[in-house]
């Protein structure tokens, strides 16, 4: 069986060794590779986009449609149950279907959702159209997620996750921009905040067409000659000896999707579901609501100065992806994960002790130490080992099932955070946050399967 400590790794060009494993940068890598995972990637950058745009265009259609705060969380919820329901959906397709299968429909769905959104007359349209565009951002998580990890060079993986969580910021920071200038417009200016979301996806769908299908796919589903025809396109320097170990090491038994129920599946089920859901609840319940968080506890004195506050603590997350891009292939994805868990803790801790005290100083010491966790850690590897640790034949389901469990858990911080925070007090929503955070950090120490360094045919063939 191959695991991690008979793995031969050398620099270089790739060299796929007898067993089917390889060294240095493996199948399918290459120019055309890295192409695909960047054009893939940018869907990330319509998440980032949606969801911070969201939070700006909030702060306006609050006042103009009179929103109490059940009308806030329903809205708010509304594309994380999109979400939810497509991650499910979305990651079957995928694995059914192929990689290629929802490139292009999952993008036209959210421009049609965004479009939707914007001209909305009413609370049920508006909802409609913000779970429209739910649906096609959690149809694109389990196929974003799994695209990176089988068109990326071997060594090159952790960086290919940086990338896209890099992307998502970049949205993020991008839309609250944005925002924050079309503030001026007055109160219709969030439905030119939602509306905006149609160029950046129509500019995807360009990108996005040109993408090939996965050599793994394509070898693990059978289809041997179209599977050398797609690496021949990923490798045009391979030979045949190489075109044919590579292939042969991605066939296998397909397994069906009640293995993942079974050892050592359902021990990396929790790992792949606890962690990235520790993360929704309190990374969405807390993002959603910041600038508006700032505004009624006096921390920002307009919607403009909420806004930019809010964009420099994105930056800071986005720092810290940056700062751990080269170093997660080296360093591994278990250390970092606990560790941003860690400083999420200690910085939503901090942030309650600032609120209590009405120190602000401490609220953004806190929110700048919680930031950085979330940037250094499972801001970029719960997507990873949601998609890595499981084989070719259900890598996109693991993916999907993992982006429904966690956005069911955002969904409900989205609906229930303007509750508990009526009814318990903002420094009491965030310790217990930072409780949540805790239990992502001891679930991904009490079950770690390092993906790092190893192949995902070696990750197939090793016991938890």
């Amino acid at each position: 069986m191959t695991g991690p400590d008979n793995e031969r790794k050398t620099t270089g060009r790739t060299q796929p060794s007898a067993s089917g494993a390889t060294t240095g940068s493996h199948a399918p890598g290459g120019r055309l590779g890295r192409q695909a995972v960047r054009a893939a990637s940018l869907g990330m950058f319509l998440d980032g986009f949606d969801l911070s745009i969201m939070a700006i265009a909030l702060l306006p259609l609050r006042t103009d449609w009179h929103l109490d705060a059940g009308a806030i969380g329903s809205l708010m919820a509304a594309a994380l149950v999109g979400s939810l329901l497509g991650g499910l959906l979305g990651g079957r397709l995928v694995d059914r279907f192929g990689r290629r299968a929802l490139l292009l429909p999952n993008v036209a769905l959210y421009a049609l959702g965004a479009l939707a959104s914007a001209a909305s007359t009413g609370f049920a349209g508006l909802w409609f159209g913000r779970f429209a565009v739910g649906l096609a951002v959690g149809m694109d998580y389990p196929l974003v997620a799994t695209v990176v990890a089988e068109y990326s060079a071997e060594d090159a993986r952790g960086r290919g996750f940086a990338g896209i969580n890099v992307a998502w910021y970049l949205g993020a920071l991008g839309s609250t921009i944005l925002g924050l200038m079309l503030l001026a417009i007055g109160p219709d200016s969030w439905r030119f905040m939602l509306g905006a979301a149609l160029l950046p996806a129509l500019v995807l769908l360009w990108l996005r067409r040109r993408i090939p299908e996965s050599p793994r796919w394509l070898a693990r589903h059978g289809h041997r000659a179209k599977a050398d025809e797609a690496l021949r396109r990923l490798h045009p320097d391979w030979g045949t000896a190489q075109i044919d170990i590579a292939l042969t090491s991605f066939e296998g038994t397909r397994r069906p999707m009640r293995a993942l129920l079974r050892a050592p599946w359902r021990k990396r089920l929790a790992l792949s579901l606890v962690p990235w859901t520790c993360l929704d609840i309190v990374g969405l319940g807390i993002g959603l609501y910041f600038p508006l968080v700032l505004r009624m506890q006096g921390l920002a004195r307009n919607n403009t100065a909420a806004s930019a506050i809010n964009a420099a603590f994105l930056l800071v997350s986005t720092l810290g992806i940056l700062f751990i891009y080269k170093r997660l292939d080296r360093w591994g994805r278990i250390p970092l994960q606990t560790a941003g868990f860690m400083l999420m803790a200690a910085g939503l801790a901090l942030f309650a002790y600032g609120i209590a005290l009405h120190e602000p100083v401490n609220v953004y010491a806190g929110s700048a130490v919680y930031s950085l966790g979330v940037g250094i850690g499972p801001g970029v590897t719960a997507m990873a080992l949601a998609v890595e640790i499981f084989p070719t034949e259900l890598r996109a389901s693991a993916g999907g099932l993992a982006t429904a469990v966690s956005r069911l858990g955002a969904a409900m911080s989205a609906v229930l955070f303007p509750r508990l925070e009526g009814a318990l007090g903002l420094t009491k929503v965030l310790i217990l946050m930072a409780g949540v955070a805790l239990v992502g950090a001891w679930v991904t120490r009490a079950y770690p399967v390092e993906p790092a360094g190893r192949t995902l045919e070696a990750l197939e063939g090793r016991d938890v």
